[in-house]
């Protein structure tokens, strides 16, 4: 094992807390190519902080804990590491003078409790922390180093950006960034994406990790030249639209906006039952104002005919909730608003309101561009209102994006 992670606190354990810190870390890791192999959550008590450590320093070479700094009795991690090692506590005179300024400078009396915080094992590194009052430190137990955080997640975060290329250095971890590229997919199940993509040339010598984030799945690989790119350009013509980005921050949002651009084009949404979703998840987007013309919410069958013109013989006919009202609301909105591109949807979303024709999660979606209109109707089981609205605003915006693409 080369590092493990070390949650101290007994609100972790009753989940009044959520621990994002082991999250972070491991992300910070990964991409300077150091696995985290372990992580523990233990009580504020202190015979359990010890007997953790114990145990992690006959495992590891590097511990990164975090938690039990504060100034309160609860806070444990100083005491448990000096037990661990067999040292004393002793005050650190800068530390002391560090503090007792910031809470001047504050305005904030600086009580004996607070001094507590510039106690730390005998022969410790004091680890800097610029983004809060109590400092870190870093102790051999044994032949693992321990550096132990605040676990307040910002100022773990920025001290571990500050501290973790030193403490890997002295630990005699060498961090290597792994190169690793990441796919994201949308329109396609993960089992059927792992049965097309186990077929294509070079897979028995690429790494995979699939990690499905509703409602995209990101396909991670690495391995090695040529072979990977062999492979990943296979992927690229397999998968087709499905394959959305290759950019891990970009939103849906973006892409569509980026989707907009290339054509210079310009769009109006009309929305039922996502309830304005569409029009959110493309605001998100900087630069959105020049391509967005409007959103029509439209929930009510009354809206329809009055804001978008779908004949109310067309909805008696057919239904709300059909390809020939979807293609109607997408007509209706570019007509109103003169944008070269339309999307519309309508559904039911449930837990009520389905029938044997048309079920709960039944979604009728259109698209309308200077082409013609293209509508489509699907049915998406087992969701709940809100993953519902979810899967249909970007089913909608794929739909919106491959209309871009051949027009």
């Amino acid at each position: 094992m080369s590092v493990a992670f070390l949650a101290i606190g007994d609100e972790l354990l009753r989940g009044n807390t959520h621990e994002s810190n082991g999250h972070h870390a491991a992300k910070e890791l990964e991409r300077l190519g150091v696995q985290l192999l372990e992580a523990r959550h233990v009580s504020d008590a202190r015979d359990d902080v010890v007997r953790a450590v114990n145990e992690l320093a006959t495992r590891a070479k590097l511990v990164l804990v975090t938690g039990g700094l504060g100034p309160t009795d609860d806070d444990q991690s100083r005491a448990a590491l000096a037990e661990a090692v067999g040292v004393p506590l002793r005050r650190h005179p800068d530390v002391l003078a560090a503090l007792e300024s910031r809470f001047a400078a504050r305005g904030r009396p600086f009580t004996e409790t607070n001094q507590r915080q510039a106690d730390f094992p005998d022969g410790a590194e004091v680890l800097t922390n610029e983004f809060g009052t109590a400092p870190g430190f870093s102790q051999r137990v044994g032949a693992a180093l321990f550096a132990c955080f605040p676990g307040v997640p910002r100022e773990f975060q920025g001290m571990l950006r500050a501290h973790l290329t030193a403490l890997l250095a002295q630990a005699r971890l060498t961090a290597t960034p792994r190169s690793e590229h990441m796919l994201r997919i949308f329109g396609i199940t993960e089992s059927a994406l792992q049965e097309r993509i186990a077929a294509l040339p070079c897979y028995e010598q690429v790494q995979i990790r699939s990690l499905p984030r509703f409602p995209e799945i990101r396909l991670h690989s690495t391995g090695p030249d040529p072979a990977w790119g062999i492979w990943l350009d296979a992927v690229r013509d397999s998968l087709g639209w499905r394959l959305f980005s290759e950019d891990p921050s970009a939103s849906i949002g973006d892409i569509t906006r980026n989707a907009l651009a290339r054509r210079d084009a310009t769009v109006a949404v009309a929305e039922s039952c996502t309830g304005g979703l569409i029009g959110d998840l493309l605001t998100d987007a900087a630069g959105m104002s020049q391509h967005l013309l409007a959103d029509l919410v439209c929930y009510s069958n009354a809206a329809k005919t009055s804001l978008l013109g779908v004949p109310a013989a067309l909805i008696d006919t057919h239904g709300a909730v059909s390809e020939e009202v979807a293609a109607a609301m997408a007509e209706g909105a570019r007509a109103r608003t003169g944008a070269e591109f339309s999307v519309a949807t309508t559904g039911i979303a449930g837990p009520s309101g389905g029938t044997d024709d048309k079920p709960v999660g039944t979604i009728c979606m259109a698209v309308t561009g200077p082409g013609g209109t293209a509508s489509w109707r699907q049915v998406f089981r087992g969701l709940d209102r809100r993953r519902f609205k979810v899967l249909v605003a970007w089913a909608a915006l794929a739909r919106l994006r491959r209309a871009l693409a051949d027009a």
